[in-house]
């Protein structure tokens, strides 16, 4: 089994599954191209399936430019997929009937031709499913980001001081406050910046700490509340940010660099919980709890999660998966949710080189199978984990320094005037471009561009910077400001809703399906915690028989009232102390709960 794809051979179209439960037969039928193309015994062999030509409004998708690395679709767990693939069959045996009994008529689809007898593959089953979602008129959609001319203003400001009452009440203090309300001590985070990611295309954002990479992350995640201005034109596709946020917030996602989830949770109740709160109303004629079963099933067998569905996720106090794995939970779930843009902010922080090359294996496998947009910030990426990416954002002090194919980065560097060290990766020697002490120029080039402003200047009067507006000026003439691409998209959306769902509201299920799926989960997490709860069960009930047993040897006379009054107190005390103590595990799971509102999973007072 080839793993990697082979240097020189320009990676085919991108693919989509069961996945995002909105697959389409276009997407399908190009994940089977690039498959046929990797597999060739020839390099000049032209992928041909067996299908005939794609009978559908669109040729399946190129990545343009790119030598990115293929991972497949069994890397994690061969055997898991093998046995997905027999049980998918005998799910879509009577689909296999009909097809059967179609092939007698006298007209026969070349789409037929996938239901051969003998054994199926995964690809093959999944195509039959599109097959089923085209005749029940279900619609796909898909989702880029383009941007120009971004610039991020934050609040720079020297020194912080905490408050005191006398500075509180300070006239001088109040007035220099007004002052800074009036004119707020501003810094130019990101100015610029420029660059379009496409549907099934992975970018990678390098830079040094402070150059803006988690503030470009957020950005194109449409997380802008906590900057003072976003200036610039951003588009997602038809869509402004205004409208993905109001409308469409759970399809683009930000994924910061610790992982969090609810320790006490098993890995196959955090990915249910995920498909739960995302599932789509219009359905291939399967119940809620089938497609939620279904969804965990092809994850945890994808990501190479199956042998560790009941173990805890855990975190730094409970036990539970190793650190490679938890990553692979925070994919599968951000998939689970079926969002189109996810970015992913140094995930890799904390793992060896070999479990975040698995992390990158795992966002490739996602990207391809599920056509969707990937953006990822990656400190010290090593070469094969580099490997893997369609583009490549290299950022210097908040401006663009570079912005264009992975595979071309090292060589414009060096043309530019710079030379690796012996034995440098490519991401370590954009990274020290970047660094005025850590740079190598070549010797006797000429004069060189050394400020961040020269960087940028020299990277727009380039060959590739020129061929990078001109991929952007594509995407706007194909995908910006056609409002029928952004009428399919909403039709989309609303035919996921659940009945009395508001239509243009951004989360999926009604809000008596989301209490019922959170009070489901307080349960489990309450159940992983067996030993806590019954501890503190076991005290209530101790407690309660000394109290009540003290109250009822109380004499009932007017002497004991003084005692009575004490017994109630204390009861009632006693259990306003013992709830005091779940105040820490509120505090710890706010970053959990404002991930998933953001993911338009649930509303946050379902929580509360």
């Amino acid at each position: 089994m080839s793993n990697l794809q082979p240097s020189g051979t320009q990676a085919a179209g991108v693919s989509t599954s069961e996945l995002c439960e909105l697959p389409s037969r276009e997407a399908v039928q190009a994940h089977q191209v690039r498959n046929s193309f990797y597999h060739t015994t020839s390099p000049q062999a032209s992928p041909n399936p067996d299908s005939g030509p794609a009978k559908s409004k669109c040729s399946p998708k190129q990545r343009r430019g790119s030598h990115a690395s293929h991972i497949d679709i069994d890397y994690f767990d061969p055997d898991g997929v093998r046995n997905l693939n027999r049980r998918l069959s005998r799910m879509s045996v009577p689909s296999r009937r009909d097809v059967e009994q179609a092939e007698q008529t006298e007209t026969v689809d070349s789409d037929d031709t996938l239901t051969t007898t003998g054994q199926f593959d995964l690809e093959k089953t999944l195509k039959m499913v599109v097959k089923q979602r085209d005749e029940a008129h279900i619609r796909t959609r898909e989702l880029g980001v383009s941007f120009e001319g971004l610039r991020v203003t934050g609040l720079g400001s020297s020194a912080a001081f905490i408050n005191t009452v006398w500075s509180i009440l300070n006239p001088v203090t109040i007035f220099k406050q007004i002052q800074l309300l009036r004119n707020p001590p501003l810094r130019n985070i990101l100015q610029g910046i420029e660059g379009v990611v496409r549907p099934g295309e992975m970018l990678l954002v390098l830079g040094r700490p402070g150059s803006g990479c988690t503030t470009l992350l957020k950005v194109l995640a449409n997380h802008r509340d906590e900057y003072h201005s976003v200036e610039g034109n951003v588009h997602y596709d038809s869509f402004s940010p205004e409208q993905i946020h109001k409308h469409y917030r759970g399809d683009v996602q930000y994924c910061p660099e610790d992982d969090y989830h609810f320790p006490t949770m098993t890995v196959k109740q955090t990915l249910e919980f995920a498909a739960k709160t995302r599932v789509p109303h219009a359905r291939i004629e399967e119940s809620k709890g089938t497609y939620v079963k279904k969804i965990t099933a092809v994850l945890s067998t994808i990501f190479g999660l199956s042998h560790v569905q009941g173990t805890p996720v855990g975190d730094a106090a409970i036990r539970g998966v190793s650190g490679g794995e938890k990553k692979r939970v925070s994919i599968a779930e951000a998939l689970a949710t079926r969002s189109r843009i996810q970015s992913w902010d140094n995930s890799t922080r904390g793992l060896d080189s070999s479990t975040a090359l698995e992390f990158g294996r795992a966002l490739r496998i996602a990207t391809d199978i599920d056509h969707q947009t990937t953006i990822v910030s990656i400190y010290q990426a090593g070469e094969t984990l580099y490997e893997l990416f369609n583009k490549v954002c290299l950022l210097y002090e908040g401006r663009l320094a570079y912005y264009g194919p992975a595979d071309k980065a090292r060589q414009y560097f060096i043309d530019m005037g710079y030379q690796p060290a012996n034995r440098q990766t490519t991401p370590d020697f954009l990274v020290a471009v970047t660094d005025p002490n850590g740079r190598i120029p070549r010797p006797d080039f000429g004069p060189m561009h050394r400020t961040a402003d020269e960087f940028a200047e020299y990277f727009l009067q380039s060959d590739l910077g020129k061929e990078n507006r001109r991929d952007m000026d594509l995407y706007r003439d194909e995908f910006v400001g056609v409002p029928e691409r952004a009428q399919a998209y909403g039709l989309s959306a609303r035919a996921e809703h659940a009945k009395r769902m508001r239509k243009r509201s951004p989360y999926t299920i009604s809000i008596p399906m989301q209490a019922r799926a959170v009070m489901r989960r307080r349960v489990q997490i309450l159940w992983g915690s067996k030993a806590a709860t019954l501890f503190l069960l076991f005290s209530f009930i101790f407690q309660g028989v000394i109290v009540g047993t003290v109250f009822v040897q109380i004499p009932e006379a007017t002497s004991a009232y003084f005692s009575r009054g004490g017994v109630l107190f204390f009861a009632l005390l006693f259990a306003a102390l013992s709830s005091m103590a779940e105040i820490p595990a509120l505090f710890k799971q706010r970053p959990i709960v404002n991930r998933h509102a953001k993911a338009a999973m649930y509303h946050p007072f379902i929580e509360a």
